[in-house]
């Protein structure tokens, strides 16, 4: 009826981005920053699980994520380790997923995520290249299972319209702002089966 769960990952490295050399930090460094998750399930009955999860990310820990962009384009060439980054702070990020299944061909599952944009005000310039600034995701899927060994998955995901604006800090105080705006959404579908 009750489960709870942690997970660590490390940072994965990633192979230098050789086209990015010359822009991201490290040489076009680009690595998967770490992560820690913990989480609580909830089983009112067989059918039917509720979860709770929360998660950091530490993109301090990835240069070419975490760096700001000033001082560092006043201080090292871009693509140097101490080079100009997007500026990005850590973020924790709040999950809660339900899943039900209605009886033994269909699985559906919802979910909602939100966590506080990692860029931070100062940061809007160099984040013209990677908006990253959503804050609420939304899901649902379902799977039908077809017999023992077949499946059918299909999930679909907004990630909702959010607006951030800042000074160009390139520029004089106060003479230009720069607004950085994203949504999304996403569809996926697949099929398995066992031998």
């Amino acid at each position: 009826k009750f489960s709870i769960g942690a997970a660590y990952q490390t940072k994965i490295a990633m192979d230098e981005l050789d086209e990015y050399k010359g822009l991201f930090a490290e040489e076009g460094d680009f690595d998967i920053p770490a992560n820690f998750t913990v989480g609580v399930a909830v089983k009112p009955s067989d059918a039917l699980t509720i979860a709770f999860d929360v998660q950091t990310i530490y993109y301090s820990n990835v240069n070419s994520i975490n760096n700001p962009l000033l001082p560092n384009l006043q201080t090292a060439l871009l693509g140097n380790d101490e080079g100009a980054g997007f500026g990005w702070d850590d973020m924790t990020v709040f999950k809660l997923g339900v899943q039900w299944q209605s009886n033994a061909e269909w699985t559906w599952r919802a979910g909602i995520s939100h966590g506080e944009q990692p860029i931070p005000s100062s940061e809007m310039l160099f984040n013209i290249l990677a908006p990253g600034v959503v804050e609420t995701h939304a899901t649902l899927g379902f799977t039908k299972s077809f017999g023992t060994n077949h499946e059918l998955d299909f999930s679909l995901m907004h990630a909702f319209n959010k607006t951030i604006d800042g000074a160009n800090t390139l520029e004089a105080p106060g003479a230009q702002t720069i607004d950085l705006t994203m949504n999304q959404w996403e569809a996926a579908i697949g099929y398995s089966w066992k031998f």
